[in-house]
């Protein structure tokens, strides 16, 4: 599986030169990260019927 430093290079995403490299690919990773986790715990929620919570709350209590 290619990483995501591999994927950028690969694609040539980045034309300009203004932010580092590292730092543009640390930004994607960690928009990934953050996406799965939003969309696994909407997926926990959403799944939890009857007499099981949701592990997150929506806010309302």
């Amino acid at each position: 599986m290619l990483k995501v430093r591999e994927i950028v290079e690969e694609l040539k995403v980045f034309e300009r030169n203004k932010v580092p490299f590292e730092v543009k690919v640390l930004g994607i990773a960690t928009y990934i990260q953050t996406f799965s986790v939003r969309r696994i715990v909407r997926i926990l929620s959403l799944a939890s019927s009857g007499p099981y919570r949701p592990l997150f709350g929506t806010g309302n209590v």
